[in-house]
């Protein structure tokens, strides 16, 4: 049931009658190419560095959770495991893109976001929908798209908390004349707080360290990047199955970057390497687990005539498990794809194809293709639908954990549909979308993973952002409705209802917000603690001073009434907490 605080508010939020100037927003990563926000037939929010700072949210899986038709379940607290949702998929049907990089464990099949520092992160786009016609496996409900620092001269921020929370991050640019360097380099931690009181009878904290090193060149045959990034610490966590508890992770990636306008044709390159290395243990055992990743892709687009433009590429990338890993039958694969699409745009209409073809060396040929049509009916509002094809290939522990395995598995696959009406007029912005997808070979399995024969997912999102005056207010409401067609019961951790409100008033040198997000109850699934949890309304509060020119101090209270509540069945989560927070920015 909702709560009648929150329901009032949303309809409050829909009935402010004056408009801001527009401000344009940049997709980068919908369509492979920089294309206006409200020219792309999908799903996008885009949060800049500025309003990441302004949401002073613990984590990126806390600021994810705040966006439309994001759901989060959290095994405890900052830095302990997070899965988030989107549009009800799996954690592993997202795909995490960092610089336009695929990111993530092969073991998992998934990116871990509990110990990505948003310190380091300029950028965030988060697409809703099925984008595997242009990225290929693991884009089945959505791409979180992370850009990461390039600093602006220096900035030095500094942090405390709640449960010994403590941080503090320094960047800096330098520039000669076609020469750009920049880095920026951190530390955090958290004595945090028992996620499983019926276990260990301790606090379960973390502790990361990270730097990132980046230049780029400006030549006459276009703009040359290289960066290195270098992320890494430990999480402490309570778990029922054996007796590891901590966690030593270390991240690195390294990128050679190109790109060139030539004409009328634009040109783009990457070169990387991630390797992503975990090593879980205990008094009794030890189990490590690195994969690395090598990638390159190479994209060209331009326009062919006035009404329609054309983009093509190839994109290769190696999975390799270490031989530190449990003994897996196989320890790597290759995947190779080829893309295109083409967009049409003439007066009111506009439209949009998309296919791809990759080849795995364990499954041979998956093809995914993606189509949408767009229709401005006025000035203000627009029609759009959508349909596509995806996959997800099954992780290697998935195939060959031992125990666990299951090398009969197939990709999984899905097929997606999305009609919306969106509304924009100066700082309004409004849209209402439907959206059904269904998965056949679903992944499930707490014993052994194994294909679930189908599984669908249909929901409604309705969202609204309007700025009037100082006053501005951001509110999302999203229904979902999930079932495993082979038990008969909804997917496992996704609220059927779910609403994110904020509201904020920015004066000159300060400003003020109040947050509130609500969750219905969740099904846990048939080995949890307790089948279901009950709903949970969060309330938050912060502001923000800008003391002079060059210091501006910041504090939020999260957890506002400290409510009990658990999103994973079984752990305990943050009561009331605090924050403060500086940032200095000498001239």
């Amino acid at each position: 049931m909702f709560k009648p605080a929150l329901a009032a508010l949303m309809v409050a939020s829909c009935f402010c009658s004056a408009y801001a100037e527009d401000i344009e927003h940049i997709s980068i990563y919908a369509n492979r190419t920089a294309t206006p926000q409200q020219e792309v037939l999908a799903s996008v929010t885009v949060l800049q560095r500025d309003e990441i700072v302004a949401r002073q949210a613990n984590d990126l899986p806390a600021l994810l959770a705040q966006l439309p038709g994001v759901n989060l379940s959290r095994d405890g607290g900052r830095g302990q495991s997070s899965g988030v949702y989107i549009r009800g998929g799996n954690t592993g049907h997202t795909l995490v893109l960092i610089d336009g990089v695929r990111s993530g464990s092969a073991t998992l099949g998934y990116k871990s976001l509990a110990m990505l520092p948003l310190e380091l992160i300029e950028r965030i786009e988060v697409i809703r929908g099925s984008r595997a016609a242009w990225y290929g496996s693991d884009a089945l409900s959505g791409v979180i798209a992370i850009t990461t620092r390039r600093a602006a001269g220096v900035e030095l921020n500094a942090s405390m908390g709640s449960y010994g929370q403590a941080a503090t991050d320094m960047s800096v640019s330098h520039n000669s004349g076609a020469l750009r360097l920049s880095a920026t380099a951190g530390v955090s931690r958290a004595d945090g707080f028992n996620v499983r009181e019926d276990l260990d009878p301790d606090k379960d904290g973390y502790n990361q360290k990270f730097i990132k090193l980046a230049a780029d060149y400006q030549t006459t045959l276009g703009v040359v990047t290289a960066q290195a990034d270098v992320n890494s610490g430990f999480y402490q966590f309570d778990t029922a199955w054996g007796s590891e508890d901590e966690t030593d992770t270390l991240n690195r990636a390294y990128l050679l970057g190109w790109q060139h306008q030539y004409g009328q044709w634009q040109h783009q390159a990457q070169l990387s390497r991630n390797l992503d290395r975990e090593a879980t243990f205990g008094p009794d055992s030890r189990s490590p687990f690195n994969t690395e990743r090598d990638e390159f892709s190479y994209q060209a687009a331009t326009a062919l005539t006035d009404t329609l433009n054309v983009l093509a590429g190839v994109n290769w990338y190696q999975e390799q498990v270490s031989k530190a890993a449990p003994n897996f039958e196989q320890d790597s694969r290759i995947n190779r794809a080829l893309f295109a699409g083409l967009t049409y745009q003439q007066a009111a209409l506009q439209l949009e194809a998309t296919v791809r073809r990759d080849l795995i060396n364990q499954y041979g040929g998956n093809n995914t293709w993606q189509l949408a049509g767009g229709y401005q009916l006025s000035e203000h509002w627009q029609l759009r639908v959508s349909r596509g094809a995806a996959f997800k290939a099954p992780s290697f522990n998935e195939l060959y954990y031992p125990g666990f395995a299951n090398p009969d598995l197939k990709p999984q696959q899905s097929i997606s549909d999305e009609v919306a009406l969106t509304y924009q007029r100066g700082g309004h912005t409004a849209q209402l979308a439907w959206f059904d997808r269904d998965v056949t070979n679903l992944i499930q399995g707490v014993e052994q993973a194994e294909n679930v024969l189908l599984a669908s997912i249909r929901g409604v999102e309705f969202s609204v952002k309007q700025q009037w005056q100082q006053l501005s207010t951001d509110v999302a409401y999203t229904w979902l409705d999930s079932e495993n067609h082979s038990t008969g019961f909804k997917l496992e951790r996704r609220p059927e209802h779910s609403i994110n409100w904020r509201g904020m008033y920015d004066a000159d040198t300060w400003s003020v917000f109040v947050s509130a997000d609500y969750q219905s109850e969740t099904y846990q699934g048939a080995f949890a603690p307790v089948s279901d949890l009950g709903g949970f309304t969060l309330w938050g509060l912060g502001g923000s001073y800008q003391w002079s020119q060059t210091l501006a101090v910041r504090a939020k209270v999260d957890n506002l009434f400290d409510k009990h509540y658990q999103s994973s069945a079984g752990y305990a989560t943050a009561g009331i907490n605090f924050g403060l927070s500086l940032s200095y920015t000498p001239h």
